[in-house]
């Protein structure tokens, strides 16, 4: 089971345009959803940078507030679009037992040998699955092993993923998580249209 992540929170009293001195102050205003009535919370910004940090966006949250905790997912980010100052961040509650689906990051690893012996390029299409899972159950991350693809042209399919029986990926099984191309079509993929050599 992923280690449970935790947030140190209190109960918001502030809302609408007020909510500009929190943020001067370091403290973002958040919301949880779910379970009843929505909760308005806010949290220091560097407690909400440092779990975003440690798998906050997609892992289970405890969320400490009020002399209780609640169980969530991270379900919504806002950010400055110019400093990239966080804004608002919204919760959905979740209780362990109950089946959500959330998004799981991919890390691969392993070397392919259409790589390292053919020159081909390694390119990953994906960069996160989604998930269906008892929320105790989701995964921090999925592991796609690349030393599986040995040709040019060889791919990793969702389809191609073992089967674990905690959880379900939801993403259509033909869908491309890596692939290695050879050196030219590499480069022309990554060429503008018109840059491109005619034939």
């Amino acid at each position: 089971m992923p280690a449970r992540l935790e947030l140190k929170a209190e109960q918001r009293a502030v809302f609408g345009k007020h909510v500009r001195r929190l943020r001067r102050q370091g403290i973002i205003p958040a919301n949880i959803y779910g379970h009843g009535d929505s909760r308005a919370i806010q949290a220091p910004s560097r407690a909400l940078e440092h779990l975003l940090t440690h798998g906050g966006r997609t892992g289970v949250v405890s969320i400490a507030f009020d002399g209780r905790s609640e169980t969530a997912l991270m379900k919504q980010i806002q950010r400055d679009p110019r400093s990239g100052q966080l804004l608002h961040v919204e919760f959905q509650a979740v209780s362990m037992e109950e089946s959500v689906v959330s998004t799981v990051p991919v890390r691969f690893i392993g070397e392919s040998i259409a790589v390292t012996k053919m020159d081909g390029v390694m390119t990953h299409p994906r960069s996160d699955l989604h998930v269906a899972a008892r929320a105790a159950d989701l995964p921090d991350v999925i592991e796609v092993d690349v030393s599986a693809i040995r040709d040019l042209h060889g791919a990793i399919h969702v389809s191609d993923l073992p089967v674990v029986a905690r959880y379900k990926v939801t993403d259509p099984p033909e869908e491309v998580l890596a692939i290695v191309l050879p050196p030219k079509v590499a480069e022309h993929e990554g060429e503008p249209a018109g840059e491109r050599e005619s034939t």
